[in-house]
């Protein structure tokens, strides 16, 4: 009887976080959409923390640009991981671009790049594509030697 009694507040802890995630995320979200990036980053990291998987993926994209947190490549990396992880297909297209750019001090990987975001591709992500369009064709910074 203990044992389910322990795994029913587990679960139930368990629920409370991932309902908690969801609304520090979608506060985030919102104050991120309004470009308000100081107010949003600490909200969006804890929303992170907390598992949820998109709110990895935007913290990390905040963590590459500079957005409301100072740019550190090495933590939108980690996050854009955990994010593919648990599934979330955004991380991916955003990683490839990443390693593809050298964007915030991540080690430039023309080809890891390329294979992520072959896959963000085929998976529908136009912005994916229009890189690999300018990879292909070597235009941009795509084109520098």
């Amino acid at each position: 009887m203990l044992k389910l009694i322990q795994g029913l507040l587990n679960l139930n802890l368990a629920l409370a976080g991932k309902v908690r995630s969801q609304q520090v995320y979608d506060e985030a979200l919102a104050l991120h959409d309004a470009k308000a990036f100081k107010k949003a980053a600490p909200l969006m990291f804890e929303a992170a923390e907390l598992g949820n998987k998109h709110a990895m993926s935007v913290y990390a994209s905040m963590l590459l640009m500079g957005q409301g947190v100072a740019e550190n490549g090495k933590d939108a990396e980690m996050w854009l991981k955990r994010a593919m992880d648990l599934g979330e297909q955004n991380a991916r297209s955003v990683l490839g671009m990443a390693y593809a750019t050298g964007k915030a001090g991540i080690k430039r990987d023309l080809e890891q790049g390329r294979a992520l975001l072959t896959q963000a591709a085929e998976a529908g992500d136009t912005k994916s594509a229009r890189m690999l369009d300018m990879i292909n064709k070597k235009q941009g910074m795509f084109g520098r030697k």
